[in-house]
Order: C-alpha cells, then sequence, then structure tokens
C-alpha cells in the first residue's frame, strides 16, 4: 500500500499561515451535527488543529490522526500551550485501529479524503470509519470540486501567487505560490506548490517546492461508495450550509449515518 500525501518541511511549518482552509466557515457546520449525536469525536486528518482545538475547548472528546508526524507534532504543541487535551495518533486514514464501535461521529474535514486516489484507497477508508463508528454513528465527509480550474478552460497552470502574510510587525514575509494540471476525465487535479519565508529586505530566507495529486467524485459516485462500505442513510450538502448542494456548489458535503 502506497503512502498518502503527507504535509512535512516547510509546508507543514507555515501551514496554519498560509493554509486557506481558513477561508471556510465549516466549523458551526460541524459541530450542529456532533451536537446531535452523543459519543466521542474522531477528526481524521487533524493536521494542526484547526477543527480539533474549538471542538476540544467546547467540551468534546476528540482524538486526532493525521498521517504526518510533523502536523501532529505542531497540533501537540498547541494544545499543551493552551492546557488542553486531546489524544493524538499518527496513523493511516485508509487503514487504522482505535477500538471498533468507539465513536458517535468521524469528521474528514479539509477534503483530506481527496487525497486517496484510487477506489479501493477510498472504499477501505470508508470501511474502516464504518468499524468504528457506534450503531448510530455519522461519518461527516466535505469535498471540494474544483470548478474554478474545470471552467478556466485551460488544462494547467503556471505558478502564480496564492497568498501572503506579514508576521513580526513586516519583519517576515510568507509566500505560497500555486499552479496546477487538470485531467477532467479522470477527476484529477494536479497541485504545484511553492512555500517562502522571506525577511523585510525581500531577501529569501528558505522556499520549498512540493506536489500533490487530489480526485474528486461526483456525488452519484462517492453515495455508492458510501452505500457499499455500510452506510444505509446518505445525506448531501452543499456549501456548509443545510441545504442540499447546488450545480455550482464548490463544496459537496456528505453525512453518513450507520
Amino acid at each position: 500500500m502506497s503512502g498518502v500525501y503527507q504535509y512535512e518541511g516547510l509546508e507543514a511549518e507555515l501551514y496554519d499561515s498560509l493554509d486557506e482552509l481558513s477561508d471556510f466557515e465549516d466549523l458551526d457546520f460541524f459541530k450542529w451535527f456532533v451536537d446531535a449525536v452523543p459519543g466521542p469525536v474522531l477528526d481524521l486528518g487533524c493536521g494542526t488543529g484547526r477543527l480539533l482545538f474549538p471542538l476540544v475547548e467546547s467540551g468534546y472528546e476528540v482524538t486526532g490522526l493525521d498521517g504526518s508526524q510533523a502536523m501532529l507534532d505542531l497540533c501537540a504543541r498547541r494544545l499543551e500551550g493552551e492546557g488542553l487535551e486531546a489524544e493524538l495518533v499518527k496513523g493511516d486514514m485508509r487503514a487504522f485501529d482505535l477500538g471498533e464501535g468507539r465513536f458517535g461521529s468521524i469528521l474528514i474535514p479539509g477534503f483530506s479524503i481527496q487525497m486517496l486516489l484510487e477506489d479501493d484507497e477510498l472504499s477501505d477508508c470508508l470501511a474502516c470509519c464504518r468499524k468504528h463508528l457506534a450503531e448510530g454513528g455519522q461519518l461527516i465527509v466535505p469535498t471540494h470540486m474544483p470548478w474554478e480550474m474545470i471552467w478556466d478552460g485551460r488544462s494547467e497552470s503556471p505558478l502564480e501567487e496564492r497568498k501572503s502574510v506579514e508576521l513580526k510587525g513586516g519583519a517576515i514575509r510568507l509566500v505560497a505560490y500555486q499552479g496546477w494540471q487538470l485531467d477532467a476525465t479522470a477527476q484529477r487535479l494536479r497541485l504545484f506548490n511553492r512555500y517562502e519565508r522571506r525577511d523585510r529586505s525581500g531577501a529569501l530566507l528558505a522556499s520549498e517546492e512540493k506536489e500533490m495529486t487530489i480526485r474528486w467524485h461526483l456525488p452519484h459516485d462517492m453515495m455508492q461508495l458510501l452505500g457499499e462500505a455500510g452506510f444505509g442513510d446518505v445525506s448531501v450538502y452543499g456549501d456548509f450550509c443545510f441545504e442540499p448542494p447546488e450545480a455550482e456548489s464548490d463544496s459537496i458535503v456528505y453525512l453518513a449515518r450507520c
């Protein structure tokens, strides 16, 4: 079994500053459903704890699992600094064992599931989640549709600045660049990322280039895979709202119940 993409190095170090997931207003959506089902919560692909922290602060018992030790270390340091506690586990989202029937809710935030490029990998992940849910439990899986690239009309784009932030009163500038290649037939998007740390004068202090591929599924395909994994009740929402997705919805969220 080949490895799933892992955040490491400068990419992991700068993740909280340069990642765009903080732009998604998804926390209240997740909390609304988690509130409805008793039991511990598994944050699968927890990263540095973007959702894990507010859930722990709200009183939930949360376990975070991620394949990247660098991201888990950042999460652990943040937990310690805030005086909070959560179980953190390094593991593979396709094959993990934390105790059968343990969780009331499993979240796979940040579109992490789209790093599983083959149907059998996705099926293994969903089946593993089903095994770890208590009866009546729920799996919440958001996915991203790259409409911006699909509608762009091009099959690829060169590196362009995606986001920049200034730290320490402008003494440090962090910059993220991204380019992409699209294979609409295979439903795969290849992303080329470059991360930079520069000083006040613009001198380059550190840089790193990374490449990842994500895959998207159309709703009927995803619902079939969820059904095959043993989920009998699947609802679909668009853009973290409590309504069905529209044709142009960027985010499609699946709520699958046991």
